[in-house]
């Protein structure tokens, strides 16, 4: 199995990531690609705050 992922592959991983906890080679490769490239980190902070802004309105249709 290979270490070195490219930006789709990550992509991927960030985005299951939130289904189901990753293994901890993926989550390996992840930070090994995150150290090399600009954009991937970028689209990191926009999943987590994209989850956050779907929690809260979640959390408002309910009251």
């Amino acid at each position: 199995m290979k270490l070195k992922v490219n930006c789709r592959e990550v992509t991927h991983l960030l985005l299951h990531a939130e289904d189901k906890p990753l293994p901890w080679l993926d989550r390996l490769r992840i930070r090994l690609h995150m150290r090399i490239c600009a954009t991937c980190p970028r689209f990191a902070r926009q999943v987590v705050l994209m989850r956050g802004a779907f929690a809260q309105l979640r959390r408002g249709s309910e009251e």
